[in-house]
C-alpha cells in the first residue's frame, strides 16, 4: 500500500467516526429535550395527507423556546452567590499575585541600583581623599621657597634636622625651621 492510500483510508475512518459521534450527540439531545418537555395531551385531530409518502418529521425536536430551569428557587441564588464569591476570590488572588510579582521586580531593580550607588560613592570618597592630599601638599608648599620643597618632603616623613640638611644641602638651622613649619602645619590641621 502506498502512503497516499493509507492517508485516504485514515481520512475516511475519521469522517465515519465524526458522523457516528454527531448522530449520538443529536440523539442524546433529543432524548434530553423529550425528558424535559412535559407530555402533551393527545389530540384526536385528523391528520391531513398532503400526498407525500416521505417519513414524518418529528417536530418536537425543533422547539427552541427557552425552558425554565428545573431547580428549586432557593438553591439558585446560593449557587450564584457562591460562584460570584469564588470568582471574586480568584480575581483578588490574581491581583495580589500580580502585585507581588511587580514588587519583587521593583525590589530587584532597587537592589541593583543601590549596589551601583555604593560603588559610585566609594569611588567619590577615594577621589576626594586624593584631591585632599594633593591640596594639602600644594598648601604646605606655598609658604616655602621652591628650593625647600625637597626638605619639606623629608620633614613630613619625619627625618631629623641633621639628615634633612645633609640630603638637601642646607644648613641645620634651615632644616629645623622647615621641620618646625611642617609640625605647626600638622598641628593646625588636627585642630
Amino acid at each position: 500500500m502506498s502512503l497516499r492510500t493509507v492517508l485516504v483510508l485514515l481520512i475516511l475512518v475519521l469522517v465515519a467516526y465524526a458522523i457516528v459521534q454527531a448522530r449520538r450527540a443529536v440523539a442524546a439531545r433529543r432524548a434530553a429535550r423529550r425528558a424535559a418537555v412535559p407530555a402533551a395531551p393527545e389530540r384526536n385531530e385528523p391528520v391531513e395527507d398532503d400526498g407525500d409518502d416521505d417519513e414524518e418529521i418529528d417536530e418536537a425536536g425543533f422547539n427552541y423556546a427557552p425552558r425554565p430551569a428545573v431547580t428549586s428557587a432557593p438553591a439558585a441564588p446560593v449557587a450564584a452567590s457562591a460562584t460570584a464569591e469564588s470568582a471574586a476570590a480568584v480575581a483578588e488572588r490574581f491581583k495580589l499575585e500580580l502585585e507581588l510579582r511587580q514588587l519583587r521586580g521593583d525590589l530587584t531593580r532597587l537592589q541593583s541600583e543601590q549596589t551601583m550607588q555604593r560603588q559610585v560613592i566609594d569611588d567619590l570618597v577615594d577621589s576626594v581623599r586624593t584631591l585632599r592630599e594633593q591640596l594639602e601638599a600644594n598648601l604646605s608648599g606655598q609658604g616655602v621657597s621652591p628650593e625647600y620643597d625637597e626638605a619639606l618632603v623629608f620633614a613630613r616623613r619625619g627625618l631629623d634636622a641633621e639628615a634633612i640638611a645633609e640630603r638637601c644641602g642646607i644648613t641645620v638651622a634651615e632644616a629645623e625651621l622647615v621641620r618646625s613649619m611642617t609640625q605647626r602645619g600638622a598641628g593646625q590641621e588636627d585642630a
